[in-house]
């Protein structure tokens, strides 16, 4: 569980992960979840899903559409999400 202190690190940390990953098929959740353990979270899959919503909120990230096997959601991070890193020195 990610405790409300935590909540913009955990934010940084994911897009951290999405950053490290420039490619155009995105991450799921699952994937996500494990990358952002180097960080030291242990988030559960709904806890990320609702950060990763946030941040698609915020624009920062955006979910990848797919055609086929919209079962698995996966996300990328958007040029707002990276300005914001720069922006930050994160």
């Amino acid at each position: 569980m990610i405790s409300s202190n935590q909540l913009e690190l955990f934010d940084a940390a994911v897009l951290k992960v999405l950053d490290a990953n420039n490619t155009q098929f995105g991450l799921a959740a699952p994937a996500l979840r494990m990358l952002v353990r180097q960080f030291g979270f242990n988030a559960s899959e709904s806890e990320l899903v609702e950060t990763l919503e946030y941040l698609t909120g915020k624009e920062l990230v955006k979910e990848v559409s797919k055609t086929l096997g919209k079962a698995f959601r996966n996300w990328k991070i958007t040029d707002v999400g990276r300005k914001y890193l720069d922006e930050n020195n994160i």
